[in-house]
């Protein structure tokens, strides 16, 4: 009886739920991803690796060749083979970076339309409220130790983006980790008053 009630009540958490209150009370989430997008016309394949750090309504990517840190209000970039820092303020709705949207709380844009569950691993499938989003649809796929698998989407034209994530980890809030240090003598292209 005690391993039937325990599946059932396994099977009652909402994994997805779980990881963002726990970004919500300053949790940050950090991994490993493997990007790649694939366009539908054509079949090229494009793809970047990296490090991904999420808190709630902010996060952090580095790639060998860029630094992109969003505090929630603004968006900063380095783009370390042209030595220049972009400076913007942060518009969720033009975010095409999905999980930040899914797990870090930018926007309220996708609803959670199906999901599934088996073998310690629960699949949300959520589609787009807005018919200008990037995306139409969304998957992302969390264990039962609330950490993200993959998170694949669908755009309006068909084209596929897969985010894969290993060595995730929960570290304690940290306020430097999403500001960026500007290099010495980079260039700084500020279009916030555009």
């Amino acid at each position: 009886m005690a391993l039937l009630l325990g599946d059932h009540l396994l099977a009652q958490i909402n994994y997805l739920n779980l990881i963002q209150d726990k970004l919500r009370s300053g949790t940050i989430l950090s991994a490993q991803f493997n990007h790649e997008f694939i366009d539908a016309y054509t079949q090229e394949t494009s793809r970047n690796e990296g490090n991904i750090w999420i808190g709630w309504q902010q996060y952090r990517i580095e790639t060998a060749g860029k630094i992109i840190v969003v505090n929630g209000e603004l968006s900063k970039v380095l783009d370390r083979g042209r030595h220049r820092v972009i400076i913007s303020d942060y518009d969720p709705e033009l975010d095409d970076f999905a999980p930040s949207k899914i797990i870090g709380g930018l926007g309220n844009t996708y609803q959670v339309v199906d999901t599934k569950s088996w073998r310690n691993t629960q699949e949300f499938n959520l589609q787009s409220s807005d018919p200008f989003s990037t995306f139409e649809q969304m998957s992302i796929r969390i264990d039962s130790d609330f950490k993200p698998i993959d998170l694949s989407a669908l755009d309006m034209v068909a084209n596929r983006m897969q985010t894969s994530f290993s060595e995730v980890k929960y570290l304690p809030s940290s306020s430097n980790l999403f500001e960026l240090i500007i290099p010495e003598g980079a260039e700084i292209i500020d279009i916030r008053y555009e």
